[in-house]
């Protein structure tokens, strides 16, 4: 699948330019897109169109940072139902799992990994496109909105962290300070990272709702059961996983004809990783079998694959940010 941006972050782009309509007509120059589309749509614009439209934004942006002031904008409200899975969840970690495993329901420009170690817990963003003047202003918006959200899901600063841009620092360096307050901005790092200390992220989320959280999650799970309809590498990775939940990766590259590390390479591009299809395919299995009474947790485990029921019950919180005998409503 080509990289898209979902129509709402175009309207923040908008909404943070404050245009008048001859702005607005000149913002949305060439971008495939009209009026209408901008203020009312919920689709996505493709990404030649997104880039089009950000070149346009920038040249109409009277100051700097336009990038990190649409992106303290973009609050877990803005995110759709993948935000609203993440206001749902029980803590911070949680909500940090979903925003990772949901990211391509709002975009494919970049994907989103979750690592945690003794000391830190960190997303990180991958981007699919190689870095231009569009790609540092979705670095600046992403990062900007990870933060935003973070600070509005905990109810409170963030004091301590780090943000980390893969790039020089810009002229306007002070404005990265000022948007991010409380945690350090690293600039020529190894990659685009929101990186916390790791106990934040047993926090709880205040705003968590359990009946929110499950609906907010089968959502995000029918978008992308529709944006697999569109048909990818992925599609015939997941297609694969469902008939065989265990194949191993050189078994599936073996049945596509091609090399595990062409396979993985191709993944990677799309934006996602073998890995994250089999959780996925997993997940998914996992919520159909609890679906039904007969099946306990320790059946659903064992039709999994799963050598032990606490193994099982770690990764489905990963997954759903609850523990699999809650999920199952009364």
């Amino acid at each position: 699948m080509s990289p898209d941006l979902a129509i709402i972050y175009c309207r923040m782009i908008a909404q943070t330019l404050d245009a008048d309509a001859t702005g607005q007509a000149a913002l949305l120059e060439g971008t495939g897109i009209d009026a209408a589309t901008l203020e009312k749509g919920e689709g996505f614009i493709d990404w030649p169109g997104a880039r089009r439209l950000i070149a346009n934004a920038l040249d109409l942006s009277p100051r700097p940072g336009l990038g990190l002031r649409t992106g303290l904008r973009a609050l877990p409200a803005m995110h759709g139902a993948m935000g609203m899975a993440a206001m749902a969840s029980a803590t911070l970690r949680d909500a940090m799992v979903l925003f990772a495993r949901f990211n391509n329901t709002r975009t494919r420009v970049f994907s989103t990994q979750l690592e945690e170690d003794q000391d830190t817990i960190t997303l990180g963003l991958d981007f699919a496109w190689p870095q231009d003047q569009a790609v540092r202003f979705l670095t600046e918006s992403a990062l900007a909105s990870a933060f935003a959200c973070h600070v509005v899901l905990r109810g409170r600063p963030i004091e301590d962290g780090a943000v980390h841009f893969n790039y020089p620092a810009p002229a306007h360096g002070d404005f990265y300070r000022e948007a991010f307050a409380g945690i350090r901005v690293v600039f020529d790092a190894p990659r685009v990272a929101l990186t916390l200390p790791a106990h934040y992220g047993a926090e709880p989320v205040p705003s968590h709702d359990r009946d929110l959280l499950w609906m907010a999650v089968r959502q995000c799970e029918a978008r992308q059961e529709a944006l697999r309809r569109h048909g990818s590498l992925s599609d015939q990775v997941l297609a694969r996983l469902r008939d065989e939940p265990e194949p191993d990766l050189a078994a599936v590259a073996h049945a596509l004809h091609i090399s595990p590390r062409t396979l993985m390479r191709r993944l990677k591009a799309e934006g996602t990783a073998f890995q994250a299809l089999r959780d996925r395919t997993r997940a998914q299995r996992a919520a159909e079998l609890l679906a039904l009474p007969h099946y306990t947790v320790a059946a659903v485990a064992r039709e999994l694959g799963y050598t032990d029921v606490a193994s099982f019950r770690r990764a489905f919180r990963r997954w759903y940010g609850t523990q699999p005998s809650d999920f199952r409503r009364p």
